[in-house]
């Protein structure tokens, strides 16, 4: 009852792709219930001031308006405010975040007004006429202004700005640092950066004859939606129904629910009849949760053959004006104890302090904390390299742990599966040096490379509607031999249908053609936490292989030597369900390696090479995994060459359109050569790793590093991203 064709290993193509690239795809904006209403919503045009009136009498009597929401009148509909974070170090403060603001707001497009009409352009309209009059605040905007003494205070009641403190330490950097033969430090910005992912945020309500609640919902955790809704709303979850459907990237952003979609589903829970609202691009800018935005003053203390004893320093990170649910994390469980990446080192002291701000809530972007810890120590590690006069290659080697060490506790307590990090670095030397790369006359050529670790995998140790931990998933095999896969770990983008569907059929030994996946629905798929933090295929996929081993133990109590679907047929068909437990997390890795040319007269980065390689473990289809690498890398590229959400000192964004804020273009990008080395789980039956996020943790310090190499025989050291021409330009030509 196996395979006798193995298929995990294989390149399929995408089953998922013909109807997404032939228009066929269906979004919430595709989906037009008929007498379904249309909702806007007024925003803060100020970053922070007291709210003194609101008043909605002329837009509640504008053509079309069915319904004008305040914040009172939602309160009165009993929408409670959206959860706060959990699991928050003691002290910590953790405001309620409400749905529509009352009292104060705090950044400059927080909800404040919910208008319903039959129409779109109608709700637009009639929002132009309501009237609220502010009373304007000073506002604060980066980590380190609102951590600081007598910063402008955004929550009533608090003594500052700081939301969390957490100090990690290990040994005695203080006296590591005494005998050091070196010591390199930085001060290091990852600044803040929109997700503008393909298609903005959304929502399509509406109320079954029997009352239950039916919400479409462009979000990467159906169930999760679900269960914060039922809290929000007061409602039963059962009594809600929560649907993705496809979904146009989410990147972290699209995983909590936010409170203008909230607005929305209350409105049409109040009204009985179906309420959309599609957020507009300008607004994606404003209210779609924002990434990064840290402030690193590290150093590390070097002995005199280039190892690593120390790293000690503080990291302020900015929430934007409330907490979304896993930003915390992001710092606290990924940015710090992940700082010290793949390197043994000893003695550790790092504060990392939380600060809000009137900017735009910040939320998980794609590697969420992964990212930023590897900028940093990678930045520093280039650094050493530059001071001890060792290759930055020599350093990385001397101070990786040794595959024999695995599994390996690092100096933050978190324990490492298993790598084999040298021989990824080995294997990207060599490619970078079978080709040799020549920059134009003229211009500066720079080589950088960086080395990472990306945890995944994560299962949060919360109990599902059964009371149990871990994502669930069933399989059953009718008796005409068909297989259908429900699995509650959702897909936007990833290659789910088709990563699951190779799974069960190697697992089950049927063809991959007659397997069938189901997700994204509350009603119709089993339990999960959602994809986020690369653990789909770990959670999802460990589920799965449970459940197919259930209904092969189901079809072995035939007792007779048949398939699988011989046994389906005897039996009237089988049916299993399972669940992933909580296995520990797993560490991916990875070394990748940018090859840039320079030009000293107009600043210019032109990107020549990019080469990439990964450890994910066992590798279920590799053609997915290279396309997970090539949209990272293209994500990790915009943050250093390109991207951020700026603001000037009233606290308004200076980019609110793609006309203001760069990303990434298809021409931008070079052939990106990506390899793979593999190291198996032992946590999972699968020895599969999360790996969604590696291109965004591991080639933005890569290319910082090469854009450095480059400027090296102007004296340049650092640089903060995004490295602009003009930014390039003035460290070459007016270095003060």
């Amino acid at each position: 009852m196996t395979a006798e064709v193995r298929l995990i290993g294989e390149a399929i193509v995408r089953r998922e792709d013909p109807a997404l690239l032939t228009g066929r795809g269906r979004y919430v904006d595709d989906v037009a219930p008929e007498g379904a209403l249309h909702a806007f919503v007024v925003r803060s045009p100020l970053a922070h001031a007291r709210i003194l009136s609101v008043d909605v009498t002329e837009a509640r009597e504008a053509p079309g308006v069915v319904a004008v929401y305040p914040a009172a009148d939602l309160a009165e509909l009993g929408v409670g405010p959206l959860p706060g974070a959990e699991g928050l170090p003691p002290g910590s403060l953790n405001p309620q975040f409400p749905v529509l603001a009352s009292g104060k707001v705090l950044w400059a497009g927080q909800p404040v007004v919910l208008v319903v009409a039959e129409t779109s352009e109608q709700a637009a309209d009639a929002a132009e006429l309501v009237m609220v009059d502010y009373d304007e605040l000073p506002v604060v905007i980066g980590p380190l202004d609102a951590a600081a003494d007598g910063a402008p205070v955004l929550h009533d009641g608090a003594d500052s700005n700081i939301a969390v403190r957490k100090r990690i330490t290990t040994g005695d950097a203080a006296a590591a640092f005494e005998s050091a033969a070196y010591r390199v430090g930085q001060r290091m910005v990852s600044q803040r950066i929109a997700p503008v992912a393909l298609e903005p945020r959304g929502v399509l309500a509406s109320v079954a004859a029997d009352g239950r609640l039916d919400v479409r919902l462009p979000t990467q955790r159906p169930h999760g939606s679900r269960a914060w809704l039922a809290k929000i709303l007061g409602m039963p979850p059962a009594q809600i129904h929560v649907a993705a459907g496809d979904v146009g990237g989410g990147f972290g952003a699209k995983g909590a629910m936010y409170p203008d979609q909230v607005a929305v589903i209350a409105a049409a829970r109040a009204l009985g009849r179906p309420v959309k609202w599609i957020e507009e691009r300008s607004e994606s800018f404003l209210a779609t949760s924002h990434g990064r935005d840290q402030v690193a003053d590290l150093e590390v203390a070097v002995d005199d053959g280039g190892r690593i004893t120390a790293m000690r320093g503080t990291v302020h990170a900015s929430f934007g004006a409330y907490f979304t649910p896993n930003a915390p994390g992001s710092l606290l469980g990924r940015l710090g104890p992940m700082l010290p990446q793949g390197y043994q080192i000893g003695h550790f002291d790092v504060e990392l302090t939380g600060v809000f701000a009137n900017t735009t809530p910040i939320g998980p972007y794609r590697g969420a904390g992964r990212p930023e810890g590897a900028y940093f120590c990678e930045r520093l590690v280039d650094l050493v390299a530059l001071e001890t006069g060792i290759d930055p290659a020599e350093v990385r080697r001397r101070n990786f742990v040794p595959a024999a060490q695995f599994p390996y506790t690092s100096c933050t307590g978190l324990t490492y599966d298993s790598g084999d990090y040298q021989a990824g670095l080995d294997l990207l030397l060599e490619k970078l040096a079978a080709t040799e790369t020549q920059a134009p006359d003229g211009q500066l050529l720079g080589v950088g490379i960086a080395s990472f670790v990306e945890p995944g995998g994560i299962t949060p140790p919360i109990p599902g509607p059964d009371g149990t931990v871990g994502d669930k998933a069933t399989v059953t095999i009718s008796p005409d031999g068909k297989v259908t896969v429900a699995v509650g770990t959702s897909a936007h983008g990833q290659g789910h249908e088709t990563a699951f569907a190779q799974l069960a059929a190697d697992l089950l030994g049927v063809p991959y053609e007659d397997v069938t996946v189901v997700f994204g629905d509350s009603d119709t798929a089993p339990f999960g936490y959602g994809t986020f933090g690369s653990r789909s295929a770990v959670a999802g996929g460990s589920a799965i292989h449970y459940a197919c081993q259930a209904a092969l133990e189901a079809a072995r109590r035939v007792d007779a030597p048949m398939s699988v679907t011989e046994a389906a047929a005897r039996l009237g068909g089988i049916t299993a369900t399972a669940g992933s437990g909580a296995p520990p997390e797993t560490y991916a890795s990875g070394s990748y390696a940018c090859v840039v040319a320079v030009d000293p007269d107009t600043g210019r980065v032109t990107l020549l090479r990019i080469v990439a390689v990964d450890d994910c473990g066992v590798v279920i289809n590799p053609l997915l995994v290279e396309g997970q690498v090539h949209g990272a890398i293209a994500q990790g590229l915009g943050q250093a060459l390109w991207e951020e959400v700026a603001y000037d000192d009233a606290g308004q964004p200076m980019a609110a359109s793609l006309m203001d804020y760069a990303v990434p273009f298809a021409a931008s990008l070079p052939p990106i050569e990506s390899y793979l080395v593999c190291t198996p789980s032992p946590t999972n039956p699968l020895g599969v790793k999360g790996m969604g996020e590696s291109g965004t943790i591991g080639v933005t310090p890569a290319l910082v590093n090469a854009v450095m190499n480059a400027l090296r025989p102007y004296g340049v050291r650092h640089l903060d991203m995004p490295l602009t021409p003009e930014k390039i330009w003035t460290a070459i030509h007016d270095p003060r």
